[in-house]
């Protein structure tokens, strides 16, 4: 499988540390869960910026509290 390899300096790698041991997860699947997680929200967004349009024609001839 591929890994990511990131420099961080010793303030940031023990901020890190805490962070994760404080979610009861090692370091590598926090890494792992806020990289996924970021890219699966952009993709979210990316998908609802596309849709809004569609949706709000779909509804333009509803009455006000209908749309």
């Amino acid at each position: 499988m591929p890994k990511i390899s990131v420099d961080l300096s010793a303030e940031e790698l023990a901020r890190v540390n805490a962070h994760a041991q404080k979610l009861g997860m090692s370091t590598r699947s926090l890494a792992k869960h806020l990289l996924v997680t970021e890219a699966d929200r952009a993709r979210f967004l990316d998908a609802a910026r596309t849709a809004l349009p569609t949706a709000l024609e779909a509804v333009k001839d509803a009455p006000e509290g209908m749309r």
